[in-house]
């Protein structure tokens, strides 16, 4: 237990061994190991090192197939994933992976053929200990791995092993199997509840309290381990508390003083790390301590700007996630393809390369021979008022629909909303309970609408969720919480104050519900083939959000939309109507419509092209919106006028209806995430709208901007007027709950050079001739007209998000206005065009979050993808670097005002 330290001892970092390990049992450390003088100070303590069993297996890097590991190398870097900073820096290395997933079992891969994405299933114990009449809490303060080491607070923590065939570890896509609580195909977390510290007898000597288990997942975490490489994380957390600190068997974890004490594994040897020696893949150390319970719940890490707000406790954030879960319809299982089936799918895709698989193969490959089961379909039109026609049978018959398993399929995992694939499918599933509900108003509708389901998926009642009940409430959570988190308060006025008679009025006049007289009074009945039309366009409407279906417009169209040959179409709105225009056979949902309900569908969203959100949010300038809108309600040819307008604005009020991807909650983004007075005013639009047949694009949009403003609660006074008045306008819009913020921010924070930035480039009508008034712009921009005008797709999304920097969050949106500028430099002749910008990759995301890429040595970037079009993303310099040698149009974002702003 004594031994010294010797002359030759080895230092790294803070770590000091002795040269014969096999014979040590004492760790010795520098006392000063966080100070600035660590590597010189002549101060060591011993902690002793108890050398543990594992059951992980053990492998030396040379012992691997290295012709198989560098063609899992290549499949990384095929799927987008650079390896080049992999095994620095405290990175793991590409061989660490590799004996991860195929020797250790402790991650699969899915996303073969798409992007791909780790997954990894977890044990986290949390071991609580009196200490002095505090609890403690366990922790490993540092890690020593095979090639690298980790400093900071980590709880005993074990990957589960999966129990899959060797050669299925790589998937095509991600099951929801896979992170379910109980899932099959993984170890049981019980046998792993103390093989992090590799004490199994200590089991005796604690006691687990069972009512703070927990189970969560967190998806698309980036990975330290394995930069570029996103994770998805099944966490089951135990807590366990030692019954008496002061008996023997525990002295040997610190006890009772909570003392410091080591761990390694039989194989780990710490003088050949040292030295630089190939270490054993799978072994490794551990330094634990214990710290206050109190201090670990509090800790910061790490210092990152801005920090997470206090409401969004990882307690709160875990049971938010647990009854989003409760509230997701369940997905039917989509078998995992094998590498063999992989490998001939890839084949047949190729087989449908050119013109027999435009304008994309993968589509092509799917769809073309599926069919629509009308009979299906029509009997779901007709039951909708039907009493005993529940949602559970109405669920189980979207099935008819065969665009809806596009969400499901192997290898489409990836959507351009930044949202997955079944978040997708979950929203789309929302918006058909939308329509389900808004037909039933007088029987079950308003309260499945308002209130959401109970575990039979019954509407919940007004009286039942007065008394306590929430929307498939969690047994787990604390039920208090749940009721906080349900917003009664918020689903009770929207119950009692909604315009129900506005969705049913404008349900009429979209040909869906005819009025009937009977003993005077109004009686509905269902138009079948009508609400036939908006279940069909209900279920094809999102598909294109998935990168991998895409459409890459054909030499004999070029110019579509703005679109090159051999672009791929990046807009959903814009992918769909190619499909409708010119490959109609592979929408079986579509193409086998009655002829006049077709041209009524094609009308909505390919001759209209009207986006009321743009509007509602003011997310685009006035020719966006409203150019090609004005064109085709002018052109009695294309539809059968106002009817086919307001089956348009049903469909984008149902689709808004379900933006919230938890079905079984009732419609979350119109109950709990819209203020109701806020609702409102996006139903006002509608009035607005009707005056385009008389006034400009540029005069209905300045009318509804003054009106927003003016109807904002509380007030703010009369409308704006000065050269930043548009801007603060449509700021005042885009934000919606966080509009007083972010409009304050605009006048009071911002610098005045991007006050300007954003001034200029919000008042940019993309119509020829046509102005906002000159009192309400800058002078320059009524003096000089110039263009492109730029749409800043989900920009509302960005200045939606919840937090305290606004100013923040508008420096970032100048700056990507401004490097957009740069790319579309101005020009009299682009005046009356638009270009979108898309900035999914950060719509959601907190500045902090933002901030953590750049301090990760990457950057962010507007990257040119054709001349409609420009992305937001991130880039290693290996990225930027192949973009310069391609010859590849961006702009790197100054976003140095994060780097020097401090937390």
């Amino acid at each position: 237990m004594g031994a010294v330290p010797s002359q030759g001892c080895c230092h790294v970092n803070a770590v000091v061994c002795d040269l014969d390990p096999k014979s040590a049992s004492l760790l010795y450390l520098d006392m000063e190991d966080e100070g600035p003088d660590a590597r010189s100070s002549p101060r060591l303590r011993g902690v002793p090192v108890l050398r543990v069993h594992s059951t992980q297996p053990f492998l030396k890097a040379s012992g691997l197939d290295r012709s198989a590991v560098e063609e899992f190398r290549e499949m990384l870097q095929s799927h987008g994933v650079s390896t080049g900073s992999w095994g620095k820096g405290g990175a793991k290395s590409v061989e660490h992976l590799f004996w991860e997933v195929f020797y250790s079992q402790g991650s699969l891969l899915t996303g073969l053929g798409a992007k791909l994405k780790r997954v990894a299933r977890l044990l986290t114990v949390r071991i609580l200990a009196d200490i002095e009449g505090k609890d403690h809490v366990l922790v490993s303060r540092l890690r020593v791995l095979y090639n690298c080491q980790h400093q900071g607070l980590r709880m005993p923590q074990r990957k589960l092993r999966w129990k899959m065939p060797e050669d299925n570890v790589l998937l095509q896509s991600c099951e929801e199997v896979l992170s379910c609580e109980d899932c099959a195909t993984v170890d049981s977390w019980h046998w792993a509840a103390l093989e992090e510290l590799g004490l199994p007898a200590l089991q005796a000597c604690m006691k687990e309290e069972t009512s703070a288990y927990t189970y969560f997942t967190e998806d698309n975490l980036p990975s330290e381990s394995y930069p570029g490489l996103n994770t998805l994380v099944c966490v089951h957390q135990v807590t366990l508390r030692v019954t008496d600190p002061g008996q023997a068997k525990v002295a040997t974890i610190g006890l009772p003083f909570g003392q410091e004490f080591a761990t390694a594994d039989a194989e780990f040897d710490l003088e050949r790390f040292h030295c630089k020696d190939q270490m054993l893949i799978g072994s490794q150390l551990n330094v634990w301590t214990w710290v206050p319970a109190s201090d670990i719940q509090a800790n910061t890490l790490r210092a990152t700007i801005p920090a997470p707000a206090e409401s969004e406790s990882p307690a709160m954030k875990r049971l938010e996630n647990e009854l989003m879960l409760h509230r997701r319809v369940p997905v039917p299982v989509v078998n995992c393809l094998t590498k063999a089936a992989a490998k001939d799918g890839a084949a047949r895709a190729v087989a449908v390369q050119g013109k027999k698989g435009a304008p994309n193969p993968h589509l092509r490959r799917i769809l073309q021979s599926k069919r629509t089961d009308w009979t299906t379909v029509r009997k779901m039109a007709r039951s909708l008022l039907d009493p005993n026609y529940s949602l559970s049978e109405f669920y189980e018959d979207l099935t008819a629909f065969p665009e809806l398993f596009l969400y499901l399929r192997d290898g489409v995992l990836e959507t351009g909303s930044g949202r997955t694939t079944d978040d997708e499918y979950q929203r789309t599933v929302c918006a058909f309970f939308a329509i389900y509900w808004l037909m039933r108003l007088d029987i079950d509708g308003r309260q499945g609408f308002s209130f959401g389901t109970d575990d039979d998926w019954k509407a919940l009642q007004e009286s039942a969720v007065k008394d306590g009940e929430v929307a498939m409430q969690s047994e787990s959570g604390p039920t208090e919480l749940q009721k906080r988190l349900f917003q009664l308060d918020r689903r009770l006025a929207f119950f009692n104050s909604a315009q129900w008679g506005f969705f049913r009025r404008l349900m009429v006049d979209a040909g869906l519900l005819e009025i009937t007289s009977s003993h005077g009074r109004d009686q509905y009945q269902v138009k079948e083939t009508r609400m036939v039309s908006l279940l069909a366009l209900t279920a094809i409407h999102d598909i294109m959000k998935m990168d991998a279906l895409l459409p890459t417009v054909q030499p004999e169209h070029d110019g579509y939309h703005g679109y090159a040959a051999g672009d791929v179409i990046g807009d959903h709105d814009h992918a769909l109507c190619y499909l409708m225009d010119h490959y109609p056979d592979l929408l079986p949902s579509f193409r086998e419509l009655d002829a006049a309900e077709r041209q009524s569908v094609q009308f909505t969203q390919c001759n209209l092209c009207f986006n009321h959100g743009w509007l509602v949010q003011a997310e685009a300038p006035p020719g966006a919106i409203f150019t090609k809108f004005r064109e085709a309600i002018s052109d009695r040819r294309l539809h059968a006028g106002a009817r086919d307008v307001a089956l348009y604005f049903v469909h984008w009020l149902t689709d808004l209806a379900g933006a919230e991807p938890t079905p079984l909650g009732g419609c979350e983004k119109f109950v709990i995430k819209f203020p109701l007075h806020v609702l409102n005013s996006f139903l006002q639009s509608f009035k607005f709208i009707e005056g385009i047949a008389s006034q400009t694009e540029t005069q209905v949009m300045e009318k509804y901007l003054k009106y927003r403003w003016s109807d904002h609660v509380p007030s703010l006074g009369p409308p704006p007027s000065g050269p930043h008045a548009i801007a603060a306008m449509r700021l005042l819009c885009m934000a919606q709950a966080n509009a007083r913020g972010i409009v304050d921010a605009f006048n009071r924070e911002l610098p005045q050079e991007d006050k300007e930035v954003l001034s200029v480039e919000m008042s940019r009508t993309g119509c020829a001739g046509q102005s906002f008034h000159t009192d309400l712009v800058p002078t320059d921009v009524v003096s000089r007209p110039v263009g492109p005008a730029f749409l800043i797709y989900y920009g509302p999304a960005f200045l939606q998000t919840t937090c305290s920097h606004s100013a923040l969050r508008l420096r970032i949106l100048t700056e990507i206005y401004r490097c957009s500028r740069e790319l579309w430099p101005e020009s009299p002749a682009s005046v009356a065009t638009s270009v979108h910008v898309r900035i999914d990759t950060i719509k959601g995301l907190k500045v902090h979050e933002i901030q953590e890429v750049l301090a990760k040595g990457e950057l962010w970037l507007v990257t040119k993808h054709n001349e409609s079009e420009a992305f937001v993303g991130r880039a290693s310099h290996l990225k930027l670097n192949k973009y310069v040698s391609n010859g590849q149009k961006f702009q790197i974002l100054d976003l140095g005002f994060l780097r020097d702003r401090k937390s």
